[in-house]
């Protein structure tokens, strides 16, 4: 008798070779969904603390803080007011810093106001991150 030669899978193989890979991204998908998540609440964090900073050095410099926005392909007046950038050009994140209270010229802020910097996300306007900064 000749022996058989199987070559190929066949298709009980293929399905569950499909099933184990459905699940495998069942499962991977939400965890990289968290991760995007976190990760642009985070480079979001840690560029509004350095636009806090770069505020505070003004306010002891000028006796006052600045309103502005960095919008990546557009307004770019915190560049200009306060020196900040995000420092790479792939960041698709839009910062917006305003005053509490507001008595000094167009674009800046009084010494006893507190100012909000609201960072929000290209692909992701729902998950804006807020931070307000009181003197």
């Amino acid at each position: 008798m000749k022996a058989l030669i199987q070559r190929g899978f066949s298709l009980i193989e293929l399905m569950i070779a499909l099933a184990i890979v459905g699940i495998m991204s069942a499962i991977a998908i939400p965890f990289y969904s968290d991760y995007q998540v976190e990760a642009r609440a985070g480079v979001s964090q840690s560029n509004i603390q350095s636009i806090h900073l770069l505020q505070r050095d003004r306010r002891r410099e000028f006796g006052e803080y600045v309103e502005g926005s960095y919008v990546p392909g557009g307004v770019v007046t915190l560049s200009s007011r306060l020196g900040w950038d995000p420092g790479t050009g792939a960041d698709q994140i839009s910062y917006v810093v305003t005053c509490a209270t507001d008595g000094a010229k167009a674009g800046e802020c009084t010494r006893s106001s507190a100012y909000t910097v609201v960072a929000t996300h290209a692909n992701a306007p729902a998950e804006a991150v807020t931070m307000t900064f009181a003197p």
